[in-house]
C-alpha cells in the first residue's frame, strides 16, 4: 500500500495485518512462495508490536500452513501450525476453526505413506472439536424458570 492511510481509527490496517491480507490474495491466485514470503513478513510485524491479537497471529500461522501445502511442503505446514494447535479451548474462536476446517478440507486425499499430512489433519480435527464455539453449543446453558 502506498500513501498515508487518512482514515485512520477503527478502519485502520496496521503493517502486520496488511501483509496478512497480502498472504491471502496470493494464496487465492496461486502464488504460495509469494503468500508465504507475506504471512512471514507479517509475522515479523506482529512481533514488534506492543499489542498483538491472537487471533490475527493464528490467522497468520494458517496462511503459512497453506502456502507449506501449495508447495507440497506437509511438514512446514505442521511447523506453522504448532503455536495455533497449543491456542488453549477458550481461545479456539470460529474465525480460526473455520479457516483451519478449510484448510484440512483442501488437504485432498494423502498419497500413500504421507504420515505428516494424516497428521496433520487428525491434529486439526481434534483442536476443532475442542473450541470454544463447540464448548458454547454443548453447554447446558441457563434454561428459563
Amino acid at each position: 500500500m502506498r500513501g498515508r492511510d487518512e482514515i485512520g481509527g477503527i478502519f485502520a490496517c496496521q503493517p502486520a495485518r496488511q501483509e496478512n491480507y497480502a498472504a491471502a490474495v496470493q494464496l487465492r491466485v496461486g502464488r504460495p512462495v509469494d503468500a508465504l514470503r507475506s504471512a512471514n513478513s507479517a509475522l515479523t510485524l506482529l512481533h514488534v508490536q506492543p499489542v498483538r491479537a491472537y487471533g490475527t497471529e493464528a490467522q497468520i500461522h494458517i496462511s503459512q500452513a497453506s502456502a507449506h501445502l501449495a508447495t507440497g511442503e506437509a511438514d512446514g505446514a505442521f511447523e506453522a501450525l504448532a503455536p495455533v494447535l497449543a491456542l488453549p479451548p477458550d481461545h479456539r474462536l470460529t474465525p480460526v476453526t473455520r479457516r483451519l476446517g478449510e484448510l484440512c478440507s483442501g488437504i485432498g486425499r494423502p498419497p500413500a505413506g504421507s504420515t505428516a499430512v494424516v497428521g496433520l489433519r487428525q491434529a486439526i480435527e481434534e483442536f476443532c472439536l475442542d473450541s470454544a464455539p463447540r464448548h458454547v453449543a454443548l453447554s447446558p446453558g441457563q434454561g428459563s424458570a
